[in-house]
């Protein structure tokens, strides 16, 4: 009986060995100290990312969770009412059927693609991009189906659809790119390096009356600095839902589900970087630009960014920022922020 199950097992260990699966992941602890108006708060949070991968031909199934232990930690509320919580992010595979690629399921975009610093990559659960290339030229479409809570008869689900056809392709070692949903907004955009200066430009043209948005980033390198400049210029307060910006440190939306911070129509920033002895230090100084009747509000963070021989990553940094939405005339509050984060990737 042991011979028999000594053998099983190693059949099954011999088949998970030979099946195309991996899994991979990241951690992260975040101390912060927060002071405004002379009140101060302590406060932390954990979070673990896990990613499984199978993989079958030209196949691939993804499912990426979230532990998190976030909760309303900042506003000094106590362990148990905000205690860790798992999310199921993405959910999806990918596959072609003859030359056309497949991506299906509930996935999110991220801030590097097209309109990513302008628009919020939200998941749905049902979203599908098909895309191929021709003659040089990669063009696709992309459909996140809606849905409708509505009892009406005769009510059809698809009017919620979010769909648009796309296009990219490399000129001149520029790459360019255009996506069109012919219902809400035309998007373009360039990116690239021309004379040792990176660029990056795009232009959302809102189908809506004056909700235009404009966001570009310039940048090079200086013996060892790196110097770039980014903006933000939309017509209104509400066109930009990107909450979890990967360049500017201060953000026009609040979080990844608003439509934006309150009297906020642009920001600007410059950054400058660099590394001395193994350290990466970063410089961000910028301005939320306040729209008609409210004030511009400053900011600036240092942060300083080192591997660690254990294999985990240490950033420090230290916020100072006036609060966005204040009215003309009324007094600025002015926030400090010192963040410890450790993070590592497996």
């Amino acid at each position: 009986m042991k011979k028999l199950i000594a053998a099983a097992v190693a059949t099954s260990v011999s088949a998970i060995a030979m099946a195309d699966v991996s899994i991979t992941g990241n951690a992260n602890y975040e101390y912060f100290h927060k002071e405004t108006n002379n009140i101060n708060t302590n406060y932390a949070d954990m979070e673990i990312n896990l990613g499984f991968k199978g993989k079958s031909g030209d196949t691939t199934v993804v499912a990426n969770f979230e532990i998190d232990d976030h909760g309303n930690a900042e506003t000094g509320a106590t362990t148990a009412s905000h205690a860790g919580a798992i999310d199921v992010e993405d959910t999806y595979l990918t596959t072609k059927i003859g030359d056309v690629n497949i991506k299906a399921g509930n996935f999110a975009s991220g801030t590097t693609a097209l309109g990513g610093e302008i628009d919020q990559g939200g998941r749905a659960t049902n979203k599908i991009d098909m895309n191929t290339t021709i003659g040089g030229v990669k063009v696709g479409y992309a459909v996140a189906h809606g849905s409708s809570t509505s009892s009406t008869a005769g009510v059809n689900y698809m009017d919620t659809d979010s769909a648009a056809i796309y296009a990219s392709t490399t000129i001149g070692g520029i790459n360019v790119a255009v996506k069109e949903d012919s219902d809400k907004y035309t998007l373009v955009g360039a990116s690239g390096s021309f004379n040792g200066i990176n660029f990056r430009v795009e232009q959302k043209d809102n189908d809506a009356a004056n909700s235009d948005v404009l966001f570009y980033e310039v940048g090079g390198k200086v013996g060892g600095v790196s110097v770039s400049y980014a903006a933000i210029d939309s017509d209104n307060t509400s066109a930009v839902t990107e909450g979890d910006s990967a360049i500017f440190a201060q953000e026009m939306a609040t979080d990844s589900t608003s439509t934006g911070k309150t009297g906020v129509d642009g920001v600007s920033q410059v950054a400058v970087s660099t590394t001395v002895d193994g350290t990466e230090f970063k410089v961000r100084v910028g301005e939320l630009r306040g729209a008609a009747t409210y004030q511009d509000a400053g900011f600036s963070r240092i942060e300083a960014k080192r591997a660690l021989a254990s294999g985990a990553t240490l950033v420090v940094s230290y916020d100072d920022y006036e609060t966005a939405g204040t009215s003309t005339g009324s007094t600025m509050t002015d926030t400090q922020l010192l963040e410890i984060d450790l993070s590592v990737k497996f």
